[in-house]
C-alpha cells in the first residue's frame, strides 16, 4: 500500500483529533464491531487497509493515542505554531501508517524494526523513509539494549499486531525496553491478536498470560475479558475471508478456520514487570 492511499487529508485528521479527544480506553479490553463501525465511518482509509484484524487494530490505536497523548493543535498546524505533541515509538511498525499519521499530528514519532521480514514483516525501509520522511527510524530489535533511545524520554510506546509474534523467552527483553524507555508518566498501549478458539489456541493462551503479567494485569481481569468477549455479540472476529487470505494457498487442513479477536491493553509506566 503506498502512503497516498491511506493518508486522511488535513481536515480529516484534524476533525479526528478533535472527535478521538476524550475517547474511552480501559485498561484491558478486546474489539469490537461497534468500535470498527466507527472507524468505517470517520477513519476509513485506516479502516480498510488489510481487510483483517489491522483493519480494526490501527483505527484503534490512533484513538487511543489521541486520548491519552493528545496532539495539542490541528494537523500540521502544530509544527508551523511551534505546539509540542508526545514522544511517542512505535515497535514493529512495519508498515507506518499509524505513526505517519500522528507525526502530521505535531507528535515526535520513532519506529525499532529490524525491517529484515521477521514475523511476516516487510523489508522496503528505504521505501518508508522516503514516503516518511520526518519519521526517525531504528533498524533492531526493541529491547532494553535498543541503540540511539533515550531512557525514560517517552510518553507512549506502542503496538499493533507485534507482541504476539514475541516468543515467551523475548517478553522479558520487551518489558525490559518500556521500562527503560517510558517516561514515568508515560503509557503503554498494545493491540494483540489472539487465537481465541482453534489450531494453536493453548500456545496463544500461554503466550497472552505472560503478556498480560507483564503489562500489569492479573490473571483474574485477563479472564474476565476473555469471557466477556466469548460471550459478547457485538465482538469483532477475523471472518471467514480474511481467513482465506492468510491461508494463501495452503490446503485448509494445514490451515483450518480460527476464531481469532484483538486484545488491547493500555498500562501505565509503573505497571510494567517481568512477564
Amino acid at each position: 500500500m503506498r502512503k497516498t492511499e491511506y493518508l486522511l487529508d488535513d481536515a480529516a485528521l484534524a476533525a479526528a483529533a478533535e472527535r478521538y479527544r476524550a475517547y474511552s480506553v480501559a485498561p484491558l479490553d478486546y474489539g469490537t464491531v461497534r468500535d470498527y463501525c466507527d472507524s468505517f465511518d470517520h477513519l476509513r482509509p485506516l479502516a480498510t487497509l488489510n481487510g483483517d484484524l489491522k483493519d480494526l487494530q490501527r483505527p484503534w490505536m490512533l484513538k487511543a493515542i489521541l486520548s491519552r497523548v493528545g496532539a495539542r493543535d490541528g494537523a500540521r498546524r502544530g509544527a508551523r505554531r511551534g505546539a509540542r505533541g508526545g514522544r511517542l515509538l512505535e515497535i514493529g511498525a512495519g508498515e507506518p501508517f499509524v505513526a505517519d499519521l500522528l507525526q502530521r499530528l505535531g507528535h515526535e514519532v520513532w519506529i525499532v524494526d529490524p525491517y529484515d521480514g521477521s514475523g511476516n514483516g516487510p523489508l522496503e525501509l528505504d521505501r518508508f523513509r522516503g514516503e516518511c520522511p520526518d519519521l526517525r527510524f531504528v533498524r533492531e530489535q526493541f529491547s532494553a539494549a535498543t541503540r540511539k533511545l533515550k531512557p525514560a524520554s517517552f510518553d507512549c510506546i506502542y503496538s499493533i499486531s507485534v507482541l504476539e509474534h514475541v516468543p515467551a523467552a523475548g517478553l522479558t527483553g520487551v518489558m525490559a525496553g518500556l521500562r527503560r524507555f517510558l517516561r514515568p508518566g508515560g503509557v503503554t498501549i498494545h493491540a494483540v491478536d489472539h487465537v481465541h478458539r482453534g489450531r494453536g489456541a493453548a500456545e496463544h493462551l500461554a503466550n497472552l498470560r505472560l503478556m498480560m503479567a507483564g503489562l500489569g494485569h492479573s490473571a483474574e481481569d485477563l479472564d474476565g475479558t476473555l469471557a466477556a468477549l466469548s460471550a459478547d455479540i457485538d465482538t469483532y472476529y477475523l471472518s471467514a475471508e480474511s481467513h482465506n487470505r492468510w491461508r494463501n494457498g495452503v490446503p485448509y487442513d494445514e490451515f483450518p478456520m480460527r476464531v481469532c479477536v484483538s486484545i488491547q491493553s493500555c498500562s501505565a509506566a509503573r505497571s510494567i514487570g517481568a512477564p
